[in-house]
């Protein structure tokens, strides 16, 4: 009778321990998956957040070259209304 209550002990530990191993699993799978739903998160929005080096440059020459333009527009024309303008005062 002691044996059998002594192998009965034995074996409600271990089911406990396999309990506690089992939970201890299962909360390690819940925060991977949270770290990659996070990770998933992050490639989602970072072209949306992040522009590439090269791609700024190009955008910066581009929008510089279009305010070149303009002021040269801006400069021929200032200078047509000078003209007419001054013409009759040489």
């Amino acid at each position: 009778m002691v044996l059998v209550t002594i192998i009965g002990i034995n074996l409600g530990m271990i089911r406990t321990m396999l309990d506690r191993h089992h939970q201890a699993t299962l909360r390690e799978a819940e925060r991977w998956q949270e770290i990659e739903r996070g990770l998933f998160e992050l490639r989602a929005m970072l072209p949306l957040e992040y522009v590439r080096r090269e791609d700024w440059i190009r955008f910066g020459g581009t929008l510089d070259a279009k305010l070149d333009a303009l002021r040269e527009e801006m400069r021929e024309e200032i200078s047509g209304v000078k003209e007419r303008l001054y013409a009759g005062r040489n």
